[in-house]
């Protein structure tokens, strides 16, 4: 069953592939240092990497942004042979400026101490490069899922074509980005879900929630919102653009329904060339 949807996933994004989507040598460095980042966590143990690898104002959302360090430091540091964390980034994207990128993939967390069944995840994480040009985690977000994340083989870029090119002032490009979260969490409280998402959602939008594969291109997308998850509030804290204004990222709460606890919400956007902004990844966890 997992290569059937694995196969299916691969033929609709290869469908949607252009020249635009290939896997530039600075995203291949991105994913690269993902990857050492995984490694290093067989050596270190899972909270020193961690804090190897996340920025110094690295965040954590719980639901509400935390500084992400302090709680790293708060743990104790286990070896990984009694908690293993796999993890290997599989899709992603970084802006043209270079100083700004998103990754996912599959994770599987096993606590062999207790030898306990291994738990699988679907990780997304945010990246910024330092002026010493080093890349270093921003927010680290995951939601659970029930087996092992299909996904493409080997890593490709997100496909979503042509991206804006234009030279809109950085900070502009910023608030217009907050703007249309705002403007979507604005249109989620009045009515339904799938309404409100239908003019921001790139053609291979995946949504990530707790206990689920990842929902994967807007027709599956809509009609997931419209079944599963018709009625959501949701406010924004926070987003950035990256300085070429083709790429970003915003956060902040939602609640399901009438529900009163609040999860943390994470979503990645692009920019057409025309300049509009649409989701091209959303992981509400919680």
């Amino acid at each position: 069953m997992t290569r059937t949807i694995a196969a299916a996933i691969a033929l609709t994004l290869a469908a949607t592939l252009t020249a635009q989507d290939a896997v530039t040598p600075e995203l291949k460095a991105l994913a690269d240092t993902e990857r050492a980042f995984a490694e290093s966590a067989t050596r270190k143990g899972i909270r020193d990497s961690f804090l190897e690898f996340f920025a110094d104002d690295a965040i954590a959302l719980v639901p509400d942004a935390v500084p992400a360090k302090d709680g790293l430091r708060s743990r104790p540091s286990v070896p990984f042979a009694e908690n293993e964390l796999l993890w290997e980034p599989r899709t992603g994207d970084i802006a043209a400026s270079g100083e700004l990128g998103w990754l996912t993939g599959p994770s599987t967390f096993s606590n062999k101490k207790a030898n306990a069944a291994p738990a699988y995840g679907n990780y997304l994480s945010i990246w910024r490069k330092g002026t010493d040009g080093t890349w270093k985690v921003f927010i680290d977000i995951g939601s659970s899922t029930p087996a092992p994340v299909p996904f493409p083989p080997g890593f490709t870029r997100f496909g979503f074509g042509p991206h804006y090119s234009g030279k809109q002032d950085p900070a502009e490009a910023g608030a217009a980005l907050l703007e249309t979260d705002r403007a979507l969490n604005a249109k989620l409280a009045a009515g339904s879900s799938a309404a409100a998402y239908a003019s921001v959602m790139s053609p291979n939008i995946r949504l990530h929630r707790d206990g689920m594969v990842a929902v994967v291109g807007r027709e599956a997308a809509s009609a997931w919102l419209e079944s599963k998850s018709p009625s959501l509030k949701a406010s924004t804290t926070s987003g950035e653009a990256a300085t070429s204004g083709d790429l970003g990222y915003t956060y902040g709460t939602y609640q399901r329904g009438d529900a009163a606890k609040k999860g943390p919400y994470v979503r990645i956007w692009s920019r057409t060339s025309a300049g509009d902004w649409q989701i091209v990844a959303e992981v509400m966890a919680g």
